[in-house]
């Protein structure tokens, strides 16, 4: 049986035991694709434990988003939450907090989710997605790099969806590489227009030209619907801001 971390989110049946040995010790851990091996889903693993460790971070609840009818809503995961759970998760904003309400932020494009109690009483959470998981904020971690950016382009979709009718429903049916994917050309054309940017932040310029040229050079197709789809939200963006 593998113990590649980079299965341990899937919906195989073995992924409780994987996640539990990767999370020996720990309340959560990101794993993050392989991609030398053709890997390109992200994992955000998550314990709750019935019995505090106080050894890392000891979360007691999840809250994330989640598409109910093209609408997306608040949800919260728990002990109390009804097992197993099999769904999805919407793009945005995952907040793991502990019992004394510290949290453990994280940012994401939507994907997978997968939750069961294990023999010990844990309930162990698995979030894979095809797009990155960033760290944000929090107790236990550093703030992935590209966080801030990926806050903004959250906050830009969140703009048609208040004032535009359809635009909810559109980008609940983007697929989470197909909303990363835009985002990335979005960051890309940022700094191809504004200098200032380009002079101060080297690292983003290098990287949305790198990130670029490796997905369109390996998903050429889904990198054409990114481009359809990022014209049809800053067309509704526009018509919000009239």
């Amino acid at each position: 049986m593998t113990t590649d971390p980079r299965s341990a989110a899937s919906a195989d049946d073995r992924w409780p035991e994987q996640a539990a040995r990767l999370l020996a010790g720990l309340g959560f851990q990101l794993v993050e694709p392989d991609r030398t091996s053709g890997d390109e889903t992200s994992h955000l693993l998550v314990a709750l434990r019935p019995v505090p460790t106080l050894k890392h971070f000891d979360p007691e609840s999840i809250d994330y988003w989640i598409t109910e009818g093209a609408r997306g809503r608040a949800a919260r995961l728990d002990r109390e939450t009804r097992l197993p759970l099999v769904g999805g998760f919407s793009w945005g904003r995952i907040a793991l907090t502990d019992r004394l309400g510290v949290r453990n932020e994280f940012l994401s494009f939507g994907g997978a989710l997968n939750a069961q109690m294990n023999s010990d009483g844990t309930v162990l959470v698995g979030f894979g997605s095809q797009a990155p998981i960033l760290r944000w904020s929090g107790h236990s971690q550093e703030t992935d790099p590209l966080a801030a950016e990926v806050g903004a382009f959250v906050g830009r979709l969140k703009v048609p969806i208040d004032f535009v009718p359809g635009a909810e429903a559109l980008i609940a049916q983007a697929a989470p590489e197909a909303l990363y994917y835009a985002f990335i050309q979005s960051v890309r054309e940022r700094v191809a227009r504004t200098r200032g940017l380009r002079d101060t932040n080297r690292w983003l310029v290098d990287w949305s030209s790198r990130e670029s040229q490796r997905v369109e050079a390996a998903a050429a197709e889904s990198w054409k619907a990114a481009t359809e789809l990022r014209r049809q939200l800053e067309a509704m963006e526009a018509i919000a801001r009239e």
